[in-house]
């Protein structure tokens, strides 16, 4: 049992070795990168009822730690949770006046994180950020009792090289997000593609 176990760790060892060596050699791990990214999923936990679908925009920053399969992420962006039903804007004219109403709801948060991208094979990473959730809704009270909320979120991913010697890459992942709250507080699961470019 013991070698059996000690085998294992040598040949996962070795697997981890060869990734990362292929990656860097590969990939360009080295470069800083700056990316821009968007994401659609459905929102979970008790919100789910009352905001049904989410989503969001984000720009970060990874700076690779040497040649290691490891970078440092800074993150933001926009949040936002949509009303079931959806959210839109009604435009009707009555005689010589033009009439504008809305209809739903939509939640918004500026998240602001920092966490670590690590590959754990050529090209799949997992990843992990925290940091900070602000309500930037019209009152600060709306949708939520706090202004301000720990934010984190995990994430399992995917890079697909592009451009010569691969200087940008897409990254499609499965996320989660939960900024907690007592009572609840918002958390979804979503889709996210961010476009990386060398700088």
């Amino acid at each position: 049992m013991k070698k059996l176990l000690l085998l294992s760790i040598i040949i996962f060892a070795a697997f981890y070795s060869a990734s990362a060596q292929y990656y860097y050699s590969k990939n360009n791990t080295s470069s800083v990168k700056i990316g821009f990214g968007l994401s659609s999923g459905f929102a979970t936990g008790p919100v789910s009822g009352t905001f049904p679908e989410a989503g969001g925009i984000t720009a970060n920053l990874e700076l690779p730690l040497g040649k290691s399969p490891v970078s440092v992420l800074f993150q933001t962006g926009y949040t936002f949770y949509v009303s079931g039903g959806g959210y839109g804007v009604d435009v009707g004219y009555y005689g010589y006046g033009v009439s504008t109403g809305y209809y739903g709801d939509i939640a918004s948060f500026i998240p602001v994180e920092a966490g670590l991208k690590i590959y754990v094979a050529p090209r799949v990473f997992i990843a992990g950020l925290a940091g900070v959730s602000f309500n930037v809704n019209t009152y600060p009270g709306d949708y939520t009792g706090s202004a301000n909320a720990f934010v984190y979120s995990p994430m399992l991913g995917y890079s697909f090289p592009f451009g010569y010697r691969g200087k940008s890459n897409l990254d499609l992942s499965l996320m989660y997000e939960n900024r907690p709250e007592t009572g609840g507080g918002y958390s979804q699961v979503g889709l996210r593609a961010v476009w990386n470019f060398s700088l």
